[in-house]
Parts: C-alpha cells; structure tokens; sequence
C-alpha cells in the first residue's frame, strides 16, 4: 500500500478538492493528477497538465475530498517498481511508467518500492 514518507508540506505539497470519486482499483497507487477548469484535481493531465502526483485511499477519494498532491518528496511501499529507474506519468491516464516518450518525468527509485519524486 503505497504511502507519503519524506515531505515537507509547505513546499512538497498542493491540495484541491477531487473532482469525481476515484476507482477503488486506484487506491493505494500512486497516480499522475492534473487540475480542471473548475480548480478541481482529476486523474491525468486535467487542463494545466500533470501537476503532480496522489495516492488516493479508502479515508480519501471521494468527489469534493480535498486530496494531497505530491509535487516533491518520497512515496514508499510502491509495488511494482524497479531499483534505479525514472519513471514518468502519462497524461492521458495519469498511470506511472517508466517509457519517457510524451510522458511527464515524476521521479526516480532508489528502492525497489520507494519513489524520489523530483519536483514539478
């Protein structure tokens, strides 16, 4: 269940309501968020394109919640990542991968299941 770790929240951190309720299937992922043109936080590149990145969970998901979004800090328990890769988020889905090409760059693993996010 992947979680926020190392973060100061006065600059790591920009907070905005959920636009729609989230899929339980996205809990506990990290997922790339961008803000539309009501100022709400929605999965993707949304209209200012990804701005950072959320783990949605079962106390936070809900449309009109406001939800943390990462901009710069460590995200630990990550399953399914790999030791010493960058990864990125694509814009159209918000999903993290690690192909670079039309993707928005997030961050790097030093650990197998920590994620450095760099900064946006």
């Amino acid at each position: 269940m992947a979680r926020f770790d190392h973060v100061d929240s006065t600059i790591g951190i920009v907070r905005a309501p959920i636009n729609a309720n989230i899929a339980e299937a996205d809990w506990d992922t990290v997922i790339g968020v961008g803000i539309n043109a009501t100022g709400k936080a929605v999965k993707g590149a949304g209209q200012t394109g990804v701005i950072g990145v959320a783990v949605p969970g079962r106390t936070v998901y809900r449309a009109g919640q406001v939800m943390d979004i990462m901009q710069k800090g460590d995200i630990v328990d990550v399953a399914g990542l790999a030791a010493g890769t960058k990864y990125y988020v694509v814009p159209a889905t918000g999903v993290l991968t690690n192909t670079a090409t039309d993707n928005v760059y997030v961050g790097y693993t030093v650990e197998a299941d920590r994620l450095v996010v760099a900064g946006f």
